[in-house]
């Protein structure tokens, strides 16, 4: 019934479109336009334009490109100049491969493709192991007059390689709604759609999209694009210092299916209904939401704060408390009996220019608001923090970059597997497991406009659930998927308890320009391991008892990636 409402308002809102604020439609996530932008914020260039609110839409990073044309041309170096110049020619001149225009507007459409390999060798292996992912879709964009922006993306994907595909979790890929899964080949696909207008000040989207909030350069603890896309209404605005967004999504449950362990028993099994016949039942389909909003201040040119609240809910209809965009979230949860998966988040960007940023984000997931400083299981915590040089000690051209996360037990899990922090088994935040950390360092070098090379070293570490030998899992809080149930420790907990795994990685690579549109990237890293999980069922979404077993070794993994324009 409310969902109803919603779209008839929307319908009404529809017939007082106004050209006030921003109806050009969102530049994709992988874009590499926003680790330009992170450039140009390290070296104060960007201060007012880039924020923790992605993704960017397009007419937000012309502007941004114009001002930098008009006001740092001549600071900027040849390769940097290359790259704006390039930009340009793509957001500001357009260089879709077909376009047409009216007077009413004007639609853009281009290809999709991609062609990814990962080999694996290494850890008691006998041989290689290969992946193969195929990539093909299309793009469609564009706007009516200057008041409604619109963007279609498909690509399907086939995954096929040295493996057998019979359950979920022999995909490689982890963004998948629900795949086919054929044996030798797995086939699967993505879509988005919406619409965008404005309202007022107000920035209306409507349709199937991604997000990503926070300050860190790539994944970031709140939201993050490592689950698939989902249905959304994407309320922004804009007064001033002050930056708000509101997001209203439908998401969906882990899929208790046959063919997905990791999910079997998330549903009610009585909760069935026929349809032609006895022998054709499905499980009813349960709701499941997402309400978010972050607000974002410039206390000064150099310093923001961001603070935001995602809570996750299910099996009941949309809440009007959680639609509410200027609702303090963790009120509204103790209105409705404290049964949500409710998240909060304060961090900040700090940015004072020569070639300096830095950037600190904590998370706070379902404070016990009695005993707030207890090691109780429900004081769930997490940390992110680190920093960007460009061209550091004069190395031109150049950046370096640090990062440590520490996610502490049972942040992203729920009691209820309802509210669990995931659409389909994707995590919506981080994809680091809970009760653990990792260090990251790396350097880019720019060698020319369109080649740059990368070497990187990650620590990591992280205390898994144990499998005991009747069968149960000592559930420690080391896994998204499992949350307390009666019997686990509630009391204290632990970080880095259970069984413990460690990671070291250094790798190397390369990105490649080939064409304005078309762009390889070839990467080989060193992993040691140990406690790791062993082949052939190391993935992260194996369940607990379907691992082949654990040990201590080194992995390498070569990488090719080849894509024609962004999804």
């Amino acid at each position: 019934m409310l969902s109803t409402q919603v779209l008839l308002g929307l319908l009404i809102l529809l017939g007082t479109v106004t050209a006030g604020a921003d109806s050009s439609v969102y530049v994709p996530l992988e874009h590499w336009v926003y680790r330009f932008v992170e450039r140009l914020e390290a070296q104060g260039r960007a201060n007012g334009f880039a924020d923790g609110i992605k993704p960017y839409s397009r007419n937000k990073i012309i502007e941004l490109l114009d001002a930098v044309d008009k006001k740092y041309r001549l600071d900027l170096s040849p390769i940097e100049l290359g790259e704006l110049d390039l930009l340009r020619s793509e957001f500001v001149q357009e260089r879709a491969m077909f376009q047409y225009r009216a007077r009413g507007g004007a639609v853009f459409a281009d290809f999709l493709a991609r062609q990814q390999t990962d080999r694996f060798s290494g850890r008691a292996r006998s041989e290689a192991e290969v992946v193969y992912r195929h990539r093909g879709g299309g793009i469609v964009r564009g706007h009516l007059g200057s008041r409604v922006g619109f963007r279609m993306a498909f690509e399907q994907v086939r995954e096929q390689g040295s493996r057998d595909y019979e359950y979920r979790h022999d995909l490689y890929e982890r963004r998948i709604d629900l795949p086919q899964l054929k044996g030798e080949a797995a086939d699967f696909h993505e879509g988005t759609a919406y619409v965008k207008f404005a309202v007022g000040p107000v920035d209306v989207q409507l349709g199937k999209d991604e997000a990503l909030w926070g300050p860190a350069l790539g994944q970031n603890l709140g939201l993050s694009n490592n689950a698939p896309s989902f249905n959304m209404i994407r309320l922004q605005s804009q007064l001033g210092a002050f930056k708000l967004v509101s997001i209203s999504a439908e998401l969906r449950p882990c899929p208790n299916r046959s063919d997905s362990p990791l999910c079997v028993g998330t549903a009610d099994s009585a909760a069935t209904y026929a349809v032609n016949g006895a022998t054709n039942v499905r499980l009813l389909e349960r709701q499941k939401y997402l309400a978010a909003h972050r607000l974002e201040v410039a206390l000064a040119p150099w310093l923001d704060l961001g603070f935001q609240e995602v809570v996750v809910y299910g099996d009941r209809g949309l809440e009007p408390s959680y639609v509410n965009p200027l609702m303090f979230y963790w009120a509204a949860q103790s209105h409705l009996g404290d049964k949500d998966n409710l998240l909060m988040g304060l961090d900040l960007d700090i940015h004072p220019g020569r070639g300096r940023r830095y950037y600190l984000a904590y998370v706070v997931d379902d404070l016990k608001k009695a005993r707030i400083f207890s090691d109780d299981f429900a004081n769930k915590f997490s940390l992110q923090a680190g920093m960007l040089w460009v061209d550091p000690l004069g190395l031109s051209d150049a950046e370096l970059w640090a990062e440590y996360v520490r996610i502490e037990p049972w942040l992203y899990s729920h009691r209820f597997p309802i509210n669990t922090f995931r659409h389909f088994d994707s995590p919506l935040g981080h994809s680091l497991a809970p009760n653990s950390d990792q260090w990251q360092l790396g350097l880019t070098k720019r060698a020319t406009r369109d080649l740059e090379f990368v070497v990187y070293v990650t620590r990591s570490r992280h205390g898994e659930n144990e499998l005991e030998a009747d069968g149960t899992i000592h559930n420690i809080g080391g896994d998204m998927h499992y949350g307390w149930r009666p019997g686990d420790e509630r009391e204290t907990k632990q970080f880095l308890d259970g069984h413990l795994m460690q990671r070291t990685e250094l790798g190397a690579g390369l990105h490649w320009r080939i064409l304005p549109d078309l762009q390889l990237e070839v990467e080989y890293a060193q992993e040691w391991g140990q406690g790791v999980p062993l082949p052939p069922a190391w993935g992260p979404a194996v369940p607990l008892a379907w691992r082949s077993g654990y040990g201590d070794g080194g992995q390498q993994h070569l990488r090719f990636d080849l894509r024609f324009n962004y999804f």
